[in-house]
C-alpha cells in the first residue's frame, strides 16, 4: 500500500465501514475460513498471501473492499469484462482486485458462496465507489455509490433482493398490489356497474367514507339490495356518508353539501342498485365488501395516496386523458423527498395550493405524526396544521375524502385556485409549502398567469417571512421561456430567496415527457446579489424504467437520497458534476447545466452523444404537446 493511502481513499473508507456499525478488519478477516483462503489469494496470482484492504460481514453477507488512491486505477476492462487473469492488472486496480478477492475466497470456503465486491478509488475527496455482486458462476456490476448506506444491516438483505435479484423494492411492491386491486376494482365498476371515467372514484370515495362508520350507524349487512319501497343500497351509503360528516363535525354544512354533491347519483343509480343474479347481491354491496377487505384497513397510516394512484388508475383504464388539465401526480418518494427538503416538522403549518388528490398533505401529515407521540398534538396536526387549495371537484372530493380517512378532523381544503382564494385564511399562518403546479397552461399570453412560475409566485405570497416553499416544475420554469416568465423570476428575487435548485431524473414522470426540477425558495427575505444558491444534478437518483413495470428503485435509492440530504447540509464535499454553488440573476438558467463547467475535454462520443440526446428530448417533448418550448420566444 502506498503511504497516502492511508491518508487518502482508505480512511475514507475506513470511516464509511465504521459508520455501518460492523465488526471489520484491515488486511484481514476475523474467519479462520477466509483467514485461511487469504492465505493463497496474492493479487499477483502466485499462491502467495493476500491482503485485501477491509473486509467484513453485514448479516450473512461477505464483503469485501479494495481501494486505489488514484482514480485512474479504479477498474481495468475489455469490452466490459473486467481482467481478472493479468498479475500486471489485477494488483493494480480496485475493482479488479476486489473481485479477484470474492472469487477466490468462495472457490476456497465452505461457507460463503456470495459476496459484494467493492472497488474504491480516489483523493478521499473525489471519489469513486463501485459495487459487484460476486457468486461463484459470475460476477455482476451493481452500482457506482456515493456511500455504504446500502450495505447496513437493516438495507442488505432489501439491496440484496432488489440490485441483485431484481425484486420490486419494497413501496413498489406496495404500489403494484394496489394498482392491483385499483385495476380489478375497474374492471368490476365498468362490468357491474357500468361506470365510466371519474365516476369510478367517486364511489370508492363514497365507500370508504360510508364505512367509517362501520358498527355504529352502518354495517354492510345492512345493504340488501331492497326494490319498491325498500330503502336502496345507495340512500343507506349517502345516509351513512351524511351522519358521519355532520356527526364528527368535519366541516361547515355548505362544504358537507358540496361534497355531498359527487355522491348523490349512487342513491337512486338502477344498475348499482339492482341485485345482480351472478353477483347475488347489488354492485354497491359487492364492492363495499371488496374495500372493506382489501383497502380499508391499509388507508389510515399509509403515507402512499391510495385514493390518488386509484384515481391515475381509473383514469388511464378510462381512455381520457388524465393530464389534459396539466394533472400530474407526484410519485410518492418525491413527495417524500420535498418534506425532508425543506424539513417539515410537527410545528410547521404545511400549504400545498394545487393539492390535487392530496399526495403532498400525505406525506407531511405523517412526517408531522411521526415526530410526535403527544395524542394531543398528534390531532392538532390534522386538525389545523395541514391546508390545500384544490380546483377541479372530482380531484377536490378525493383529497377531502383522502384527508377525512386519514383523521383530518377539519379537512382544511378550499374549492378554489390560488389566485382568487381569500388570502386571510393563511395570515401568519403557512410556514412550509409543497407544490406540484398544473403544467403547460400558459400557451398564450392571455394565459400567462397559469404558467408554473406564477403558481410559485403565488404561493409566496401566502406565506411567513423566511417560511419555505419546495416545488417540483418542468426544467423549463427555471430558465424562463418566455418574457412574462423571466419578469416573474425577477419579481421573486425582489421579494423571495431561491435556495436550491435540483436537476431530477428525466424519468421521474414516467410516460409524461416531463424533464423535472425540484426548486427551493424563502419567502418574504429578498435574494442577496452575493448568495450562493445549490444547483444539483440528482438524475442519477437511484430509480430506473423497468419493462411493463415503470419507475422503480434499483436498490441504491435510499443511499443516493441520503448523500443528497448530507451534501445539501453541509456533511460532505461532492464534485461539481454533483453540486454547484453560485450566486444568481433573474436572467440565468437556473439549473445545474447552466453553472457547471466540465474541465474534460469532450471525446467525439460525447458530442454524439449529446446531440442524440437533444434529439430524443426535443422529439419527446413535441410528442408530448410541449413542442412550443422549441419556437422562438414569445411574448
Amino acid at each position: 500500500m502506498k503511504p497516502n493511502e492511508k491518508s487518502g481513499i482508505d480512511e475514507y473508507m475506513n470511516d464509511e465501514i465504521k459508520s455501518l456499525g460492523v465488526k471489520y478488519y484491515r488486511e484481514s478477516s476475523g474467519n479462520i475460513e477466509v483467514q485461511n483462503a487469504l492465505k493463497t489469494a496474492s493479487k499477483r496470482l502466485n499462491g502467495n498471501v493476500g491482503k485485501p484492504e477491509f473486509t467484513f460481514f453485514s448479516n450473512d453477507f461477505f464483503v469485501v473492499v479494495e481501494d486505489k488512491n488514484d482514480i485512474n486505477l479504479h477498474i481495468y476492462s475489455n469490452d466490459d469484462n473486467v481482467t481478472l487473469d493479468n498479475p500486471e492488472i489485477v494488483p493494480k486496480y480496485a475493482v479488479n482486485g476486489a473481485i479477484h478477492y470474492a472469487r477466490h475466497i468462495i472457490k476456497n470456503t465452505d461457507i460463503i458462496d456470495k459476496v459484494f465486491a467493492i472497488g474504491a478509488s480516489g483523493n478521499g475527496h473525489s471519489n469513486k465507489i463501485s459495487i459487484y455482486f460476486v457468486d461463484k458462476n459470475e460476477y455482476k456490476f451493481i452500482a457506482d455509490v456515493n456511500n455504504l448506506n446500502d450495505l447496513k444491516e437493516e438495507n442488505i438483505e432489501e439491496f440484496y433482493r432488489v440490485s441483485v435479484l431484481g425484486e420490486l423494492p419494497k413501496e413498489e411492491r406496495e404500489l403494484k398490489e394496489v394498482n392491483k386491486i385499483a385495476a380489478d376494482l375497474h374492471e368490476d365498476l365498468r362490468n357491474y356497474g357500468s361506470l365510466e371515467g371519474e365516476k369510478k372514484a367517486s364511489v370508492v370515495s363514497a365507500i370508504l367514507l360510508a364505512l367509517e362508520n362501520e358498527d355504529v350507524i352502518f354495517s354492510v349487512d345492512k345493504l340488501q339490495g331492497l326494490q319498491g319501497e325498500g330503502v336502496k343500497d345507495g340512500e343507506i351509503l349517502f345516509d351513512a356518508i351524511d351522519k358521519y360528516l355532520r356527526n364528527k363535525s368535519l366541516m361547515p354544512h355548505a362544504k358537507i353539501g358540496e361534497l355531498k354533491d359527487n355522491f348523490i347519483f349512487i342513491q337512486n343509480d338502477l344498475t348499482l342498485n339492482r341485485i345482480r343474479e351472478d353477483l347475488g347481491m347489488t354492485p354497491l354491496k359487492y364492492f363495499t365488501i371488496k374495500l372493506n377487505e382489501k383497502l380499508k384497513k391499509n388507508i389510515k397510516h399509509s403515507d402512499m395516496d391510495i385514493l390518488g394512484n386509484f384515481y391515475g388508475e381509473f383514469v388511464k383504464y378510462g381512455g381520457s386523458d388524465g393530464n389534459s388539465l396539466g394533472i400530474v401526480l407526484t410519485p410518492r418518494h418525491i413527495t417524500n423527498l420535498m418534506c425532508e427538503l425543506i424539513d417539515i416538522n410537527e410545528n410547521d403549518y404545511v400549504l400545498d395550493p394545487c393539492c390535487g388528490s392530496g399526495g403532498f398533505l400525505i406525506a407531511a401529515m405523517n412526517k408531522m405524526l411521526n415526530q410526535t407521540t403527544d395524542e394531543s398534538k398528534q390531532a392538532h396536526i390534522k386538525q389545523k396544521q395541514l391546508h390545500g387549495i384544490e380546483l377541479q371537484q372530482k380531484l377536490f372530493t378525493i383529497a377531502t375524502t383522502n384527508m377525512i380517512l386519514r383523521g383530518d378532523g377539519k379537512s382544511n381544503l378550499k374549492r378554489d385556485d390560488v389566485f382568487h382564494v381569500e388570502k386571510e385564511l393563511y395570515s401568519g399562518k403557512i410556514t412550509k409549502a409543497l407544490i406540484n403546479p398544473p403544467y403547460s397552461q400558459a400557451k398564450t399570453k392571455n394565459l400567462s398567469h397559469l404558467s408554473e412560475i406564477s403558481f410559485i409566485n403565488e404561493t409566496l405570497t401566502l406565506m411567513n417571512t423566511g417560511a419555505k416553499l419546495a416545488a417540483i416544475v418542468p426544467q423549463s420554469t427555471m430558465i424562463g421561456k418566455t418574457k412574462n416568465d423571466k419578469n416573474y423570476k425577477r419579481e421573486i428575487l425582489e421579494k423571495h430567496s431561491l435556495e436550491t435548485v435540483i436537476t431530477l431524473n428525466k424519468d421521474t414522470f414516467h410516460g409524461v415527457g416531463v424533464n423535472p426540477c425540484i426548486a427551493i425558495f424563502t419567502a418574504g427575505i429578498p435574494q442577496d446579489d452575493k448568495k450562493r444558491v445549490n444547483f444539483v444534478n440528482f438524475s442519477d437518483d437511484g430509480y430506473v424504467v423497468r419493462k411493463h413495470v415503470g419507475l422503480v428503485g434499483d436498490g441504491t435509492e435510499k443511499s443516493k437520497k441520503e448523500y443528497l440530504l448530507n451534501v445539501l447540509n453541509d456533511y460532505e464535499d461532492p464534485d461539481t458534476n454533483f453540486l454547484v454553488k453560485s450566486p444568481i440573476t433573474w436572467e440565468d438558467e437556473w439549473l445545474h447545466s447552466f453553472f457547471y463547467y466540465n474541465e474534460e475535454i469532450p471525446t467525439d462520443e460525447d458530442f454524439e452523444k449529446t446531440i442524440a440526446d437533444y434529439l430524443s428530448f426535443e422529439f419527446d417533448m413535441k410528442l408530448h404537446g410541449r413542442g412550443y418550448l422549441f419556437d422562438d420566444e414569445t411574448e
